[in-house]
């Protein structure tokens, strides 16, 4: 997997660094046909943009970093609160997910569009394991997209995202998916985040 750093300058200081982060949120750019996870990058330079995410990840596997991820970036910003830290309750640092989750945006066309590339896919996951090495606090069970999240109902991602896939290349990097079902070959756990991110 290719990964190349082009830097943004549109992030925050974590509050606990690596400790501070709790999960990770998945976007598509949903830019139309042709735009790079490279041009992305440049686009998450500009400051007045006041946007951009970990890492931008291309429809080919290659993975683009502008923001590391013992910082903040600003991919979410305030959201309904989720319960990063799984305690039962829904406190109220809990709806600042850029200063508790890592960005992950994915290169794709956008509405109409349904291919999900498997070397994206498998990126992502690597990605997200990654995460889970460095971030003690970091848990699978906290892995949902912007769309669950946010306050105006923006889709992001769709319901074609290949959640279970992408599941199961997390748990499980160098083996092939089964072949009819991936989904009930995932932990319980596992497939309510499938059902959250795909609704």
């Amino acid at each position: 997997m290719s990964v190349k750093v082009i830097s943004s300058p549109n992030w925050s200081p974590r509050p606990n660094s690596l400790r501070s982060v709790w999960g990770a949120v998945i976007h598509w750019t949903a830019t139309g046909k042709g735009v790079s996870a490279e041009d992305v990058a440049h686009y998450f330079q500009n400051r007045s943009a006041e946007v951009s995410a970990h890492d931008v990840i291309d429809r080919d596997g290659t993975v683009v970093q502008c923001v590391p991820i013992e910082k903040a970036a600003w991919h979410a910003g305030q959201c309904r609160r989720y319960d990063w830290d799984r305690d039962g309750k829904l406190e109220d640092w809990e709806q600042y997910a850029n200063s508790v989750t890592v960005g992950f945006e994915l290169c794709h066309l956008g509405a109409g569009e349904h291919l999900w590339p498997n070397a994206q896919i498998k990126a992502l996951a690597a990605r997200i394991r990654r995460v889970n090495t460095l971030c003690p606090n970091f848990d699978y069970r906290n892995v949902t997209d912007h769309q669950w999240l946010n306050l105006n109902g923006k889709v992001d991602v769709n319901g074609d995202f290949p959640a279970a896939r992408l599941f199961w290349y997390i748990l499980h990097p160098t083996k092939a998916p089964p072949a009819n079902n991936i989904y009930h070959a995932l932990p319980e756990w596992a497939r309510h985040q499938v059902d959250e991110i795909r609704r």
